[in-house]
This record gives structure tokens, C-alpha cells and sequence, in this order.
């Protein structure tokens, strides 16, 4: 049977109980990672861990700061044999395609509102970016007539939520629902009537469950072919971020982004 550990980053801020041990990458990862290895006696050395990054793929550096973390862990295992148990690096939650799923489904849920806010915590431009144009599929072909994006904290919040909603109320729609497009409850806000959709998930607990239940499954598969996925997470980022160029040590110049 395998042991679970939800890594968690901007795209799970808020994040539910969900009957898993979570961690950041890093040292809280490892400290996970070893007290799981604590606790799990005799049935550590073969049961397999499996590090599921909770996100719909707008934060690729969990992934790849993940993959990190785990090839560091793996590299002292293999210099202490019996150290520890199989480690596999899961694919994230879901990816935009999910995303726009579950946006969409939950703009259908408020089917009555002229307007929505979808909201997530700022991660960085290029994830930002990529929100307007999964909230914009999320809309087409259905309701409302107006979607809007803002970021509810965050390094930096561009538009903030304060500004997303006054972007509403100018547009004839100041009492827009709000849809959140992380993990975490949508904003509850102020005083007087909360706004619809306020603190209410874009999963529930159940449907995470089962996503996290099928990367699980999925990674285990994979663990059993020799494939533990941390080499393939470790590139998470390529693609991501502004291009630059690297060097190899045989001279070679090659270009990508992360």
C-alpha cells in the first residue's frame, strides 16, 4: 500500500484537511518524507511514497522544486541501502484542460450571475498570464456574459482583488460570484451580504480525494516500470518563464525557458 504526501504551494493555499500529510518542497518535504519513514517500521522499506503536487500546473517550479527535493533523498538512500522505501514523484493534480473543467462547471453552478470574478493567489507573470486565457475558455460557449480575473495575495497581485472587483462595478456587474481557481475557498469579503460564491471550493473534498487517489495509482504504475518521475518533473519548468541560454561542459549552447 502506498504512503501519500501532498506537496502544496500558491495553488494550495487554504487547502482542506485532507486526511494526508503536507509539505513544501524543501527541508519540510524531507522532514515528511522522514517521518513517514519513522512511523512506517518494517512496511517502509517496500511500500512506496508517492509526493503528488497539489495544482492545476500554473506553478511548475512545485513540481520541479519537488523533484529536487526527492533526487536529493534518493541520492543519500542509495548511499545508505535499506535506508528507505521506493519514492515516486506523481504528475500534478490536474493540468489546465482540468482547470477549465471545473471553472466552467462552477460558472454553470451560479448560472444566474451576470458576472464572475475568478480568483487565485498571484504566482508569478507567467502563471498569472496563463489564468486569463484558462478563464476565458472556461467562459466560451457558456455563462456569464462577463468573466474577470484578480489575484487575492501573493508576491504581486496584478489586478488585486480589490481592483477586479472595482472593474465589475464599473462594467454594470457589482456583485460578480466569485470562483476561485486554486485549492483553497474563494475570498469572503467585508461587511454586509457576502458576495456569491464567497469561501465556497472549486473542489470538493471528495473529487480531490479521488484526483489524488488516481496520480497515486498512476505513479505507482509507472514506479513498478523503473520510472519514479523525478527525472521528468525536475524539467517542470522548461518552457516556463523567460528564455535563456545554457552552456553544457562540450560547448554546446542550448535555449529554453522556466
Amino acid at each position: 500500500m502506498s504512503r501519500v504526501i501532498l506537496a502544496v504551494g500558491a495553488e494550495a493555499r487554504g487547502l482542506a484537511d485532507l486526511g494526508y500529510p503536507v509539505a513544501a518542497p524543501g527541508r519540510d518535504l524531507e522532514r515528511a518524507v522522514a517521518g513517514l519513514a519513522a512511523g512506517g517500521a518494517g512496511a517502509m522499506s517496500c511500500d512506496p511514497l508517492v509526493v503528488v503536487p497539489m495544482g492545476f500546473g500554473r506553478e511548475p517550479t512545485l513540481t520541479a522544486d519537488c523533484a529536487r527535493t526527492l533526487a536529493a533523498i534518493r541520492a543519500r538512500d542509495e548511499r545508505e541501502p535499506g535506508a528507505g522505501s521506493p519514492i515516486a514523484l506523481s504528475e500534478p493534480l490536474g493540468g489546465s484542460a482540468e482547470l477549465i473543467a471545473y471553472l466552467r462547471a462552477a460558472m454553470r453552478r451560479h448560472g444566474h450571475s451576470g458576472a464572475a470574478l475568478v480568483v487565485s493567489p498571484s504566482i508569478d507573470p507567467f502563471a498569472d498570464a496563463e489564468l486569463f486565457r484558462v478563464a476565458r475558455l472556461a467562459r466560451q460557449y457558456g455563462t456569464p456574459e462577463l468573466v474577470e480575473v484578480a489575484f487575492d495575495g501573493g508576491a504581486e497581485p496584478d489586478p488585486a482583488l480589490e481592483a477586479g472587483l472595482e472593474r465589475c462595478r464599473l462594467l454594470g456587474s457589482p456583485r460578480p460570484t466569485l470562483i476561485p481557481a486554486h485549492l483553497g475557498p474563494a475570498p469572503g469579503l467585508g461587511t454586509g451580504a457576502p458576495l456569491p460564491g464567497a469561501a465556497e471550493y472549486l473542489c470538493s473534498p471528495a473529487v480531490l480525494r479521488s484526483l489524488i487517489s488516481t496520480r497515486v495509482a498512476a505513479a505507482v504504475h509507472r514506479l513498478s516500470h523503473g520510472d519514479d518521475g523525478i527525472h521528468a518533473g525536475s524539467h517542470a519548468e522548461d518552457g516556463h518563464g523567460y528564455a535563456h541560454s545554457h552552456t553544457d561542459a562540450d560547448g554546446t549552447i542550448y535555449t529554453h525557458s522556466h
